[in-house]
């Protein structure tokens, strides 16, 4: 990932290879992965988890790279537990 630039309700992501993700912030915040947000599946696959209700009016007020394959995002909403990783940011490209 070269750069991300915030706007009011929606984020650009400029990739390496000069292509860009415009994504807005309340489909980023409902596709969060973390299990709180998304669930989780116990060993006999039964999913607990993943029913949190997003604001529509939900931000980003700040992010971290992890490592070389992801962000976390911080929400005005007070969540941050989620990293989204490069591949999961590309496939919510518009």
């Amino acid at each position: 990932m070269k750069s991300i630039k915030f706007f009011s309700d929606l984020l650009v992501l400029v990739w390496d290879d000069g292509t860009e993700s415009v994504i807005q912030y309340t489909a980023l915040r409902k596709t969060c992965p973390c299990a709180f947000c998304s669930g989780e599946k116990d060993v006999l696959g039964n999913k607990y988890g993943g029913d949190s209700i997003i604001n529509s009016a939900v931000t980003v007020v700040r992010y971290e790279k992890i490592g070389h394959y992801g962000v976390q995002f911080f929400w005005s909403d007070g969540h941050k537990d989620g990293i989204y990783t490069f591949e999961q940011l590309k496939a919510l490209r518009s």
